[in-house]
């Protein structure tokens, strides 16, 4: 990918499937049905499947570097959270204790579930449904790796502000809106970034997606 933004290749379907995703999780993050910590478990549970997942295409790789990658891909995930969760506390988190609410999980598989079927429907879309899709798992993990790293800063910079404009409309969903909405925004922000590499630079890149 080139260093300079060529914003006008951004994909259209890009664009709808992350604004809708945004709109979706926002809404069930308003409503009580998602909290912050149980979004960033969908994520992590999303990246180690996917990660898992590949092994089925670099089958030489062997089972033991495999695990490897899964076990690192839940410790960079933790890691980062760590930062994430810190923004959401100091945004008012956790007043109700450390576990969230029982009914926050209700969100995790419903997310999961509409980005899934967002990423069918464009598949079936197109001329190589095949391609396609595994093109979307790739742009996917790696939005949802990199957009994470920007997070750690954005939910502090404006995730904080954000939480205390909010704190007066929805003051017992605050702090998840506030910082959900910021990660969310991260995240398919990388994802429209990201849509702008060439099929080239993603087939590259899907040859050898390790780094190792």
């Amino acid at each position: 990918m080139a260093t300079r933004i060529e914003w006008h290749k951004v994909k259209p379907a890009t664009v709808r499937t992350e604004v809708l995703e945004w709109v979706f999780a926002v809404s069930m993050l308003a409503i009580g049905w998602l909290g912050l910590p149980t979004l960033l478990l969908a994520v992590m549970v999303e990246l180690v499947v996917t990660v898992a997942l590949t092994h089925a295409f670099h089958p030489r790789r062997g089972w033991r570097r495999h695990l490897v990658d899964v076990a690192r891909m839940v410790a960079l995930t933790a890691f980062l959270s760590i930062f994430i969760l810190a923004a959401y506390r100091a945004a008012g988190g956790f007043t109700r204790g450390g576990l969230p609410d029982a009914r926050e999980y209700i969100g995790v598989p419903l997310l999961v579930l509409a980005r899934s079927l967002m990423m069918r429907r464009a598949a079936r879309a197109t001329a190589d449904p095949r391609a396609h899709w595994a093109r979307g798992a790739l742009m996917r993990g790696g939005a949802l790796v990199i957009g994470s790293v920007f997070a750690t800063f954005a939910c502090f910079v404006a995730g904080i502000p954000l939480a205390r404009l909010l704190a007066t409309l929805l003051p017992e969903r605050t702090a998840d809106l506030s910082i959900g909405s910021v990660f969310l925004a991260t995240t398919g922000l990388m994802a429209c970034i990201l849509s702008t590499m060439s099929e080239q630079e993603f087939a590259a890149i899907a040859r050898q997606p390790y780094l190792d």
